[in-house]
This record gives structure tokens, sequence and C-alpha cells, in this order.
């Protein structure tokens, strides 16, 4: 009897599992139909219209030094690596993008305590 009741529990929940899946799945017809209009004015955008801001916050001569330093940040925030643009023999380290420069000040004392810095320099970023 309870070997019954174990194969009909199973069939219940398969069913529920099928007309749920069914149920919430995108249907094509309808994906079909939606369509956009934009204006006739509407200009596409391009990477200049966002201001996004970054910390550099070290720079180093030894690119393996700026990549462990950038490992360890990528723990916590989004970080990356760039020669300086003035001396390719320094690698620069930075924090971010951040939408806004409050966006840094809240999270500042946090990146320079992994950065394990206690300075850093606030820029637009270039992406």
């Amino acid at each position: 009897m309870n070997l019954e009741k174990f194969v009909g529990l199973i069939f219940v929940i398969l069913m529920g599992l099928i007309i749920f899946i069914f149920v919430l799945s995108p249907q094509p017809k309808y994906q079909d139909s939606i369509s956009y209009q934009l204006a006739p004015n509407a200009r596409s955008l391009t990477k200049d219209d966002f201001e996004m801001y970054v910390v550099r916050v070290n720079v180093f001569e030894n690119v393996e030094n700026a990549n462990a330093l950038k490992k360890n940040i990528n723990n916590y925030f989004p970080a990356y690596t760039e020669a300086l643009p003035n001396n390719n023999a320094l690698t620069a380290v930075y924090v971010g993008p951040f939408r806004t420069k409050e966006d840094i000040d809240k999270n500042i004392d946090f990146i320079y305590e992994i950065s394990e810095t206690n300075s850093g320099e606030v820029v637009l970023w270039k992406p």
C-alpha cells in the first residue's frame, strides 16, 4: 500500500511540474507580436553617455604584483590593471567602475583596506 501511495505522489509531483513549466514558459506566438517603436529623433547611446568612476589604488613597476592585488580586490569589487599612458613601465590597479562618486565614497574605506593602501585617486572611467 505504501508503494502505491509513493508512486501516486511521484506522479502528482511530476504532473504538477510539467504544468508549472508549461505555464511559465514563454509562448513563441506572443513573443513575436511585441514590437517597440523608437521616436524618429532618438539617437543611439555611446560610451560617452555614461559617466562612471574608478579608483586608482596603486601603481606597480612589477606586473605580477599588480595582478596579485587585482586578484585580491576582485573577491569584493571589479578591478583591472592598465599600463600608465605616460609610462608603460608602470601598471596601475583600478577598482570599479562605480556609477557615481557617492558610491565610491560609501565604499572607500573598505577599498583602501582590501587594497592595502590609505590613498587613491578617483578618475573618470574610460572603457
